[in-house]
């Protein structure tokens, strides 16, 4: 993954390739004058020394400029490339939730299939003692249902089912810069239930309990339970004991069950529709709690339902973990172009940098040769003339041209 770009290396202050003048020739063009002379021109005048100076310091000065006209147009570059950086970074973290989300349904699934195979066990176990494996299957139910449900709603592709209609969680997310999105639907892998009774109650149990209880419709309020005493209770009681089935026809899903509110009062008789959703399990009361071989048989049947269907979900996770990893390479590809552009944006400034530093160098050179070539003339029309001049003042002239 690509990170932050890290600023160039590179010095865009007068000092760094020519010095300053009079400087010890620690830079490029300091090696033309340390102390007022050159090692092409060897001993010239002062006038000839003060002009190296000006010129160095002109140099330096539009050296200085072009670099940062260079570090200036570079930052842009780099800035634009670390704004798409950020923004895939975005997308990149989208894609490794979503990826989370299914590797933790895939575990999830684990789980339940390993509950699924003890509860053959419970169920075996009521003949020898009823009470405790019942309660042991129960449990387990519950345990399926809580583990289905343990991802929140953005993270989870095995529960958090809407319950009115039983439409399963979805998980988006973006999986590129522009408007595209990526939708994983999910299923349900826990066990979900209602009764509609006829006179329009409906009772719904708590998956993560024990609890069921009685709304005046679907999506609809809590309703109250009278008792003899005259105070009114929520009209719940516990799916462990306070349900009996009385008839459940599996073809039409017509069922009639008493429910308990209060143990010592006459428990209510419910008939109406039994709505199922999920992997197919329901709690022991369903099963007449296990006390026939038949009951038995029937709960052993819906649990062989349970585990077929969850291998369809875990075949529902493989292609949302398919559709991820597709959607992970698109983001990592982006990535790659853009440290790829990073370098290539790096070594053009550098590039840039350089050039500017040859350039400049073979300018002060070339001015420096002209200084020469014009000081040694001057220097060879002094020696030249004089001989003839007997003026001390006009020597002393001709020496300052110099």
């Amino acid at each position: 993954m690509v990170g932050v770009l890290s600023s160039l290396p590179i010095s865009v202050t007068g000092s760094g390739l020519l010095g300053t003048a009079g400087s010890s020739g620690a830079s490029v063009l300091g090696a033309f004058n340390s102390d007022g002379t050159s090692a092409l021109l060897g001993n010239i005048g002062s006038t000839t020394s003060s002009l190296i100076n000006q010129i160095k310091a002109n140099a330096n000065a539009r050296l200085t400029e072009q670099q940062q006209a260079i570090q200036d147009a570079a930052s842009q570059k780099r800035d634009a490339i670390e704004v798409q950086n950020e923004r895939w970074i975005a997308v990149k973290a989208q894609v490794n939730n979503a990826e989370i989300a299914v590797d933790n349904g895939k575990e999830s699934i684990e789980k339940i299939n390993q509950t699924l195979l003890l509860m053959r066990g419970s169920v075996g176990g009521t003949t020898e003692d009823l009470k405790f494996y019942k309660d042991q299957y129960d449990t387990q139910v519950t345990q399926i249902n809580n583990e289905a449900d343990a991802g929140g709603v953005g993270f989870n592709l095995i529960g958090n089912i809407n319950r009115s209609d039983g439409t399963p969680n979805k998980i988006e997310y973006r999986n590129d810069l522009g408007m595209g999105t990526t939708q994983l639907i999910g299923t349900y892998a826990g066990s979900d239930f209602r009764i509609e009774a006829n006179d329009g109650t409906v009772w719904v149990p708590d998956l993560g309990s024990d609890l069921i209880e009685a709304y005046s419709g679907l999506g609809g309020t809590a309703q109250k339970y009278t008792t003899g005493e005259g105070i009114d209770i929520r009209k719940a009681t516990s799916t462990r004991n306070g349900m009996e089935l009385v008839s459940f026809n599996a073809q039409t899903n017509a069922i009639t069950v008493k429910i308990s509110v209060v143990p010592h009062e006459a428990p209510i008789t419910v008939t109406g529709t039994l709505k199922r959703n999920g992997n197919g399990i329901m709690q022991s009361w369903f099963y007449n709690n296990f006390a026939t071989q038949a009951d038995r048989t029937r709960a052993l049947k819906d649990i062989s339902t349970a585990e077929i269907n969850m291998t369809s979900v875990g075949a529902d996770l493989e292609r949302s973990a398919v559709q991820t990893k597709v959607d992970q390479r698109r983001v990592n590809n982006a990535l790659d172009e853009l440290t790829k552009q990073s370098g290539e944006a790096q070594f053009e400034q550098m590039s840039q940098m350089q050039e500017a530093q040859v350039k400049a160098a073979q300018q002060y050179q070339a001015m420096l040769t002209n200084l020469q070539n014009l000081s040694s003339q001057q220097q060879n029309y002094l020696n030249a003339f004089a001989g003839f001049i007997d003026s001390p003042f006009t020597q002393a002239s001709l020496s300052l041209l110099a």
